[in-house]
């Protein structure tokens, strides 16, 4: 067995020679992991060194990353306050590939973060206002100057963390129909379209108890009203245009278990958020090793993002968000279950 010195020196000895993964899958070696992150867990960073905190992303080995921050004002879009064409530059100079970004139309927002880092306690929730027949089109507008901006990118993914509110079986249906027309757009665009949860999205939607709500109404798990609106979305969009990436501790923080959504509706994950209370693995809260297993398996896993939300939430250590990113990239690295 390598030790960590001959590992680290036979792959400067294969970068310096400019051989490929291709060449060395043919040569019996194996290809080195491709693994991504999500940017917004070095948000602080970003903010005083662009280009330097991207830098040290590759450095520590991450091979692309899924984008946060973009807007659109006065009809442009920026990430973080550069333009496509700019923010690109940055990204190649660096050596990441961008291989998704997220985004929302700009609705009213909605935020809830409970607890969800250190105790585990509280939910979050990431909502926007609800969609309605008058602010369909505006919608719909947003998606087309966003996919053409992430062309510009070279982002050939865009990935909606918002839920917008759900007070009734119609609003429920109307997402799920704005969901189907955007996800089309993208794919006249070449590109693809997807949903990412937090917490909220694991809860049972429908009539409330009160006035207008009777025991006899929840007949089965999984009829309406008493239906989980994840499901809900799951079942109620194409999925030849929607797909979704799950955020497997938001999943879990909602007292579901990915494994399970998996098995259920396989093929319809291709994306992952891996996110732990802390630093990955340093926790035993999250069971990667099976979540990881289904996913390749069941549910279509293409390819994951690190996610960081919290530097060292219950106080653990006094890590900055670079060294818990770090520190979780070398977990992926080292766990035989992840490709």
């Amino acid at each position: 067995m390598q030790t960590r010195r001959e590992f680290l020196k036979n792959t400067t000895v294969v970068a310096a020679s400019g051989l490929t993964s291709a060449d060395l899958t043919a040569s019996g070696a194996a290809p080195a992991k491709r693994i991504g992150i999500q940017t917004y867990s070095i948000r602080r960073q970003l903010k005083q060194d662009m280009a330097g905190s991207l830098k040290a992303l590759k450095d520590i080995g991450f091979s692309h990353v899924e984008l946060y921050g973009y807007e659109q004002q006065a009809g442009k879009g920026s990430v973080l306050g550069y333009s496509p064409k700019d923010y690109r530059k940055i990204l190649r100079d660096t050596g990441l590939e961008p291989t998704s970004s997220h985004l929302e139309p700009p609705l009213p927002s909605f935020y809830k973060f409970g607890d969800g880092g250190g105790t585990g306690k509280g939910e979050r929730s990431i909502q926007i206002a609800a969609y309605t027949k008058e602010n369909t089109g505006s919608i719909l507008e947003f998606w087309k100057r966003a996919l053409a901006d992430h062309q510009e990118l070279g982002v050939p993914v865009v990935v909606q963390p918002a839920m917008p509110q759900v007070n009734s079986l119609d609003d429920a249906k109307r997402v799920c129909e704005v969901f189907n027309q955007t996800g089309e757009l993208a794919r006249k665009a070449g590109m693809r379209w997807g949903y990412h949860n937090h917490s909220a999205e694991f809860k049972r939607i429908g009539v409330k108890r009160g006035e207008d709500w009777s025991p006899e109404m929840e007949i089965t798990k999984d009829s309406y009203p008493s239906e989980i609106f994840y499901d809900f979305l799951l079942k109620n969009t194409d999925p030849g245009l929607v797909f979704f990436e799950m955020d497997v501790y938001w999943a879990v923080m909602g007292q579901c278990d990915p494994v399970a959504y998996f098995n259920r509706y396989p093929g319809r994950f291709p994306l992952l958020h891996i996110k732990d209370r802390d630093i990955l693995g340093s926790t035993g809260f999250m069971n990667f090793e099976n979540i990881f297993r289904a996913g390749y398996a069941k549910g279509g896993l293409e390819r994951y993002y690190a996610e960081l939300e919290y530097a060292n939430p219950a106080g653990s250590s006094p890590l900055s968000q670079m060294e818990s990113v770090r520190k979780s990239y070398e977990y992926l690295a080292n766990a035989a279950f992840v490709k």
